[in-house]
């Protein structure tokens, strides 16, 4: 196994769902919500958007890579680690599904083992 510093973002998603396999599909389901909230809000999130190293359409982009790699691959997310974070895992998309993830673990999730693992591995 390779030291917690050598882990790049696809191992430690890989890492993420192999320990705490239960939170995996409400962390899909909680990205699926985001995704579409993103779509319904697009002009409200646009106006206010601050966020200043990417664009919101990049932003925007990037949910909705997210949310097609998740139509087509959802299943199979949840059942292998593999498949989770390679899928997810990729390109510049990594960005936001890192900040989902963290997002997730911080204000959703009560798995307190599950909120200190995002904390080791994505902070």
């Amino acid at each position: 196994m390779k030291s917690l510093a050598q882990l790049d973002n696809t191992a430690k998603a890989k890492l993420l769902h192999e320990l705490f396999p239960e939170e995996v599909k409400p962390l899909i389901e909680n990205l699926k919500q985001v995704c579409a909230d993103f779509e319904e809000r697009e002009q409200e999130y646009r106006a206010g958007w601050n966020f200043g190293f990417f664009s919101f359409d990049q932003w925007l982009s990037l949910s909705r890579q997210s949310m097609q790699r998740i139509e087509r691959f959802e299943v199979a997310m949840i059942d292998n680690g593999r498949v989770f974070s390679q899928q997810l895992c990729f390109n510049l998309q990594v960005l936001f599904v890192n900040d989902r993830i963290i997002k997730y673990a911080e204000k959703i999730s009560t798995n307190e083992k599950f909120k200190l693992m995002v904390q080791v591995l994505y902070h």
